[in-house]
């Protein structure tokens, strides 16, 4: 996933503070957009089709339901590490935090982006944006300090199912109390 440009030490570090900072960035402009959607229909509307919504996406997460989402399904290129050792890894971090410049490994995120902008306050909003951005820096951080030969990789998928289910109730918890 990530080598040597942002492996451990600042790197690492300022690549997590880049997905932090992409993620904020991102849940805030969709606030912004979702201001002018939420006048389209009453919030009870929108609740009732993010339900639905996430029924959807959390059927396709066990592999119930196949269908493709939108995502830019490519990796961030590497000369973005011209800039650096920090400045580097920070703008790779940024677009990979932003969820829009990269893969999207589950389709939860497809959830919670519009339902920051239909339904979230500000601070809502905010703690949405830092919960994604710490979220892809713990996978980062996780995958790194693991081991040094990738075998993440495989304990992950040996787990997977049972990581998309804890996610999935816990997304869950979250959205259905801040719905209700």
């Amino acid at each position: 996933m990530l080598n040597s440009p942002v492996g451990r030490g600042h790197p690492q570090f300022s690549f997590c503070l880049g997905q932090v900072l992409g993620a904020l960035v991102t849940a805030l402009g969709a606030l912004v957009v979702g201001s002018l959607l939420r006048l389209a229909a009453p919030s009870g509307v929108w609740v009732v089709l993010l339900v639905c919504w996430f029924a959807v996406i959390t059927v396709r997460e066990f592999g119930l339901l196949s269908f493709g989402l939108p995502q830019n399904a490519r990796l961030v290129p590497v000369t973005v590490f011209r800039h650096g050792r920090f400045f580097g890894p920070l703008q790779f971090g940024l677009e990979m935090g932003t969820g829009l410049r990269t893969y999207v490994t589950s389709g939860l995120p497809y959830v919670l982006l519009p339902a920051v902008a239909l339904l979230a306050s500000p601070g809502a909003a905010l703690v949405a944006g830092l919960g994604f951005g710490l979220g892809r820096s713990l996978m980062t951080t996780s995958n790194l300090r693991f081991s040094d030969d990738n075998s993440w990789d495989l304990e992950f998928s040996l787990y997977e199912r049972w990581i998309k289910a804890i996610l999935v109730m816990a997304f869950a918890g979250g959205f259905f109390a801040a719905v209700i």
